[in-house]
């Protein structure tokens, strides 16, 4: 059976949304070949080429005789010209195949500015400090991005009002909406519409044929529309279409709309692998087994087989050169997201956790765990890394739990291998000095958290399962191994007074003024259908309002929060003070003082965050590891190897003997060393040796 996988437009343009990958390896273990094909890319590249700008300026003009135009639109149809020079060459060098552009895409000239780029380009000159820091290329990929952002503003302002860079009509989606405005959309035909309508055609010229199935993967809200319009296309030239994916598993669940049967044949839930074999085996003919899958006569629910969840992706004929290495925002979070490839694996199905009461804790993909096996994880990751060349790394667990994550480390300092990763987390008491030291040292770059409220009683009310106390000493832990640290910030969960928040916003605050954050977003509270909150209303204060008939997507709720403080006020003043925070400024500020007059002061002491970081002692129990390069013998010491330099390390004879001895036999790739047996063969007492602390940090750790 012919099969393609596609995703629509618009996810990201640095990497592929690794869905399809996942799934195209898991037919591959199947026997069964599929092709994948990223047309939010394709669309992409085709706007910003000249063909593309040249149908663009075209169609402003008709616009400019019959309607008129932006002010904006009226000033890039009069550089037209330079432009569509411009746009190939900056595709070009965020693809990395022109370097040579950086120093004339860095300064004012070869690219026209719209009214991002001037803004940039602006606070360039008033603010130098901003972008001091940026070396050439980033600031030239940075101003090529925003060159790339202003075209589509110029789309979405003229020709396209849903079109985005990273989403494409992605107001039709959000929240609980009606299909009428979504049918009615799918009627019209925009320029982009008949380019997508283009790229949909190609998809049936196959090296083997057309397909017979298409999986449209549908992660976000921003990929509805096209999918469907896609699918629509598709199921009139005889092509069956199943859809699935994050938005359909939340949104869609227990959709009654026939309209959507004119798009797609099925729906898929959970995990995709499962229900699209079934799938696939009852559309050759080989019995009906399909769960987990809806069609426009109901849902399927055979008992489903088990299939062990797939770590690793395959991205076969995926073009991984032609994706951009876009630069938007400046925050390192987001420059990991979105300027680079990124390989995708995972160390686990489900989350380890899975007790967070705004979470979908109600659905599969959250509530079963099952880890994977490292050194089969491992393997697979020299495999994706010798397919594309690339060896950086992004585990795309709900949150990446710590034995794992330890096992992984060690695995990958046993083989020798250099690779970069980075991942979401917990903040919790498991990530030690130690653990972090580890995980750096294998090549964990950065890791993201959930902070969420930032208050001791939220954090329990939600049952998150740490305190602020706990995440200060694990962002510390990470920071102070060289792993740059990102928070998700919530605010307006149920019964979250002003009080509260304020007082979340100074412990923010003072972990940026301690140097142990690096990035940061607040986001308020959405009450979903499978959340904890949603299950159990009562005991978190709310009142759920009956929700209106005749809606299409129904996760994204309306609630009433009786003993809450309105979360609206806050929303602005949140983002202005991490926005300075940010960039280092108004740290010294009193933190209600960004709020209005009227706002309480913090309750939280002035060194909360200060006293929590506070190096603690380390432990003596688990497994002894030696993280740096090798060690040298001198005359009356031993000089310790490792990245940071070489540490000399003085002591008596029988000492320095059973140091060298210690750290050979507790190499990575040996058999473990247990720590406290180690350190009681020590011949004397260890805790008077100052040559112990020199060995500890220059590589020694217990894990």
């Amino acid at each position: 059976m012919r099969v393609t996988l596609v995703l629509p437009p618009s996810t990201q343009l640095n990497t592929p949304y690794p869905s399809i990958s996942f799934l195209a390896r898991h037919l591959r273990g199947q026997g069964l070949v599929a092709r994948q094909a990223d047309l939010g890319l394709e669309l992409a590249l085709r706007l910003y080429s000249e063909d593309g700008l040249s149908e663009l300026f075209d169609a402003l003009e008709a616009r400019a005789d019959d309607e008129g135009l932006p002010e904006p639109a009226w000033e890039a149809l009069a550089r037209a010209p330079a432009i569509a020079a411009a746009a190939p060459a900056a595709v070009r060098f965020l693809q990395g195949a022109d370097p040579g552009l950086a120093p004339r895409l860095a300064a004012p000239g070869l690219l026209p500015a719209g009214p991002r780029l001037r803004r940039a380009d602006q606070l360039l000159a008033r603010e130098p400090q901003h972008f001091g820091r940026m070396g050439q290329t980033d600031l030239a990929r940075h101003r090529a991005t925003l060159f790339l952002a202003d075209l589509a503003d110029l789309v979405a302002s003229t020709v396209d009002a849903g079109y985005g860079m990273a989403r494409y009509q992605h107001h039709l989606a959000v929240g609980p909406v009606r299909f009428d405005p979504i049918a009615a959309r799918l009627r019209g035909r925009t320029l982009l519409d008949g380019w997508l309508d283009a790229l949909t055609d190609a998809l049936l010229d196959g090296p083997d044929g057309p397909p017979e199935v298409v999986g449209l993967s549908l992660p976000f809200p921003g990929t509805l529309y096209g999918a469907l319009r896609i699918g629509a296309r598709l199921r009139a030239r005889g092509v069956y279409v199943v859809a699935g994916g994050g938005y359909v598993n939340t949104e869609l669940r227990e959709v009654d709309e026939p309209r959507l049967w004119e798009s797609v044949d099925a729906l898929t839930y959970d995990d995709g692998e499962g229900p699209l074999t079934a799938l696939l085996e009852q559309l050759s003919g080989d019995g009906d087994r399909r769960h987990r899958t809806r069609t426009a006569r109901g849902l399927h629910q055979h008992s489903p087989p088990k299939i062990p969840f797939n770590p690793a992706p395959w991205y076969g004929d995926l073009p991984l050169r032609r994706y951009l290495g876009v630069l938007d925002g400046l925050s390192p979070a987001h420059r990991l997201w979105s300027e680079a490839h990124w390989n995708k694996v995972v160390l686990a199905h489900g989350c380890y956790w899975r007790r967070c009461a705004f979470c979908d804790i109600g659905l599969d993909y959250i509530q079963r765990y099952e880890p994977a096996k490292i050194a089969e994880l491992v393997d697979e990751m020299e495999r994706i890394a010798d397919d594309t060349g690339m060896t950086g790394f992004h585990l795309v667990d709900e949150a990446a739990p710590p034995r794992l994550l330890k096992e992984l480390a060690i695995e990958l300092l046993r083989r020798g291998l250099r690779f970069t990763f980075w991942g979401n987390i917990r903040f919790e008491a498991a990530f030690t000095p130690d653990l972090c030291r580890l995980l750096a040292r294998a090549g964990l770059v950065m890791v993201t958290g959930g902070l969420e409220v930032a208050s001791d009683r939220l954090l329990q009310r939600m049952d998150k399962g740490i305190t602020v106390e706990q995440a200060a000493a694990a962002a510390a832990a990470f920071t102070r191994a060289g792993v740059k640290v990102h928070a998700y910030l919530m605010f307006g969960f149920p019964t979250q007074t002003a009080a509260e928040t304020v007082d979340s916003a100074e412990v923010v605050r003072q972990l940026f003024a301690e140097g142990l954050l690096h990035s940061a977003f607040w986001h308020r509270f959405v009450l979903t259908r499978h959340s904890g909150v949603y299950q159990h209303p009562e005991r978190y204060g709310v009142q759920i309002p009956e929700v209106e008939p005749g809606l299409f997507a129904t996760n994204d709720l309306p609630h009433v929060d009786p003993t809450g403080d309105d979360p609206a006020p806050f929303e602005a003043p949140l983002a202005r003070s991490l926005a300075a925070w940010l960039r280092g400024e108004g740290l010294d500020r009193p933190t209600q003082a960004w709020f209005g007059p009227k706002a309480p002061a913090p309750s939280s002491a002035p060194d909360r965050v200060r006293r929590a970081a506070a190096p603690k002692p380390l432990a003596a129990r688990g497994r002894l590891l030696w993280l740096g390069d090798g060690v040298l013998e001198a005359d009356d010491a031993l000089l310790l190897l490792h990245p940071g330099g070489t540490t000399r390390v003085k002591g008596p004879p029988a000492a320095l003997a059973w140091l060298a001895s210690l750290i050979d036999a507790a190499d990575p790739s040996g058999e473990p060393v247990d720590a406290e047996a180690a350190l009681a063969s020590f011949p004397g007492d260890l805790a008077r040796w100052k040559g112990w602390e020199a060995a500890r940090a220059a590589g020694i750790v217990v894990v």
